[in-house]
């Protein structure tokens, strides 16, 4: 009886601790990195429009990656609009996980205002 208890006890107590870790879905705003500001006025630039874009990447073991970048999507699609730059810019995850490590989802939305700056800017 108690070989067999220190055999479950352990997987039980593994078990309890790692549960909320098999599976974990999380839904949060995007940190914006590597932001540099500027002081401009509706003078500098003209607005095009919004733009939007998604997309996803998947991770396996932490090393396998697999996916799209948002804000060169973005910036694409501003140029193709006739735009210069993008500003605004915003995006939102949704993260899915199974054992924090083994596989990972990110499903991102981005969206930012397409721009065409003014000839005094641009000089």
């Amino acid at each position: 009886m108690k070989k067999f208890l220190f055999r479950i006890l352990p997987l039980l107590l593994v078990g309890s601790l790692l549960g909320n870790c098999v599976y974990s879905e999380l839904r949060t705003p995007g940190l914006a990195a590597n932001m540099t500001q500027y002081v401009m006025n509706s003078d500098d630039y003209q607005i095009i429009g919004p733009v939007e874009t998604q997309g996803e990447f998947v991770t396996w073991f932490l090393v396998v990656l697999t996916g799209e970048t948002g804000y060169s999507d973005l910036l694409k699609q501003a140029r193709e609009k006739g735009g210069d730059d993008i500003i605004n810019y915003r995006f939102e995850i949704r993260q899915k996980s199974i054992l924090l490590v083994v596989w990972n989802r990110v499903i991102w939305n981005a969206s930012a205002l397409a721009i065409k700056y003014r000839d005094k800017v641009k000089k």
